[in-house]
């Protein structure tokens, strides 16, 4: 039974949600990690749609509007997108219009310093990084994160 659940994962990318919402009781809007894990990388869309009849405006201090981070079982980080990258430090802001959604996708080859990590199960974070939302400053309370599990093949 092992081995026809390794070979189905292993044959057959699959989708695994991970979401976070916020705002008040009507949920102004959802950010979410989406991973689709193939048999070389895995792909992060990550999406944040805009639950209001109102446009979001998300403000940045850098082009950097999101982290993700992946962890192995022990809780040891094997990736960091933004590890190795550079962000132009000037203020972005992006803007979803109503009942809108955001897509974004980035992806990872499974290595650390030029090495496949090994098969198993990992632990997705992705984090939105605004440091306002419309014109209204967001506290280190107010993290958002999606979080998800994964298992690479």
């Amino acid at each position: 039974m092992r081995i026809i659940l390794c070979l189905i994962l292993f044959l057959f990318p699959f989708n695994i949600k991970g979401e976070a919402s916020y705002g008040e009781q009507n949920q102004q809007f959802q950010f979410s990690v989406f991973p689709i894990v193939g048999n070389e990388k895995v792909n992060f869309e990550l999406t944040i749609k805009n639950n209001q009849q109102l446009p979001l405006s998300f403000e940045f201090p850098s082009s950097q509007f999101y982290e993700i981070t992946v962890s192995d079982a022990s809780g040891h980080e094997v990736y960091r997108y933004s590890k190795g990258r550079f962000f132009l430090q000037a203020l972005q802001t992006l803007t979803i219009e109503p009942n809108q959604t955001y897509r974004k996708v980035e992806n990872w080859d499974y290595k650390v310093n030029g090495k496949r990590v090994p098969t198993g199960k990992y632990t997705v974070t992705a984090t939105l990084l605004p440091r306002k939302l419309n014109d209204k400053p967001l506290s280190n309370k107010q993290t958002l994160v999606s979080k998800t599990e994964i298992h690479l093949p």
